[in-house]
């Protein structure tokens, strides 16, 4: 599965997946089911074997907004707050259909990782405190348009895995403009395609 989380692709991953494998609880986790509430530490980091988990805070309004995903073989934790600093989760790790991780206790493999891989902490921090810098400026610069078309080339079949409103969500567009911009893309396609000669 394509990768929607750039910044683990740019660092070895290797040793946290080995000690998850070896040392990891399986868990099945209903569809809507968190592994952390917002407020809360996070206790555990986990490896996705089937299904995905979504990021979500909640707003002003008391709506659910998605600042995130973990897929299949991904990492699903809360990194910065309950990894690194050991603080409460500022969002909720929800299950967004039935899936299933390998998890082990957050203590457990921060000391592990700290023992074999002593730089982890610093390169997957570096790595992700970029995506995120990346991530705020597209919210500035962009358009939505362009962010959705961003968001389709590094994951092309997201709006057909999700539901549509998370998609929006992570976005930070609503779900009416998703559906427009879907809607002129659909145009453009059957437009392109009756400018194609038969050969």
């Amino acid at each position: 599965m394509a990768q929607l989380n750039d910044f683990m692709t740019k660092i070895d991953l290797s040793v946290l997946h080995a000690y998850v494998v070896s040392y990891g609880k399986s868990v099945v986790y209903a569809k809507g089911e968190g592994i952390v509430q917002q407020g809360y530490r996070c206790r555990y980091v986990g490896i996705v074997k089937s299904g995905y988990f979504k990021y979500v805070a909640i707003n002003s309004k008391g709506q659910e907004i998605v600042t995130g995903f973990s897929f299949e073989g991904e990492v699903v934790t809360d990194y910065v707050h309950g990894f690194l600093f050991d603080r409460p989760s500022l969002t909720s790790i929800v299950s967004g259909c039935d899936a299933e991780i390998m998890r082990v206790s957050v203590d457990d493999v921060r000391h592990h990782l700290r023992e074999r891989n002593p730089d982890f902490i610093a390169d997957a921090s570096s790595n992700l405190l970029q995506e995120a810098y990346c991530r705020y400026l597209n919210m500035l610069v962009k358009t939505p348009t362009e962010r959705f078309h961003e968001l389709v080339s590094r994951y092309p079949c997201i709006t057909h895995n999700l539901p549509i409103q998370e998609v929006a969500s992570y976005l930070g567009i609503s779900r009416r403009q998703l559906h427009r911009i879907r809607e002129a893309e659909s145009v453009a396609d059957i437009s392109d395609k009756k400018n194609i000669s038969p050969h």
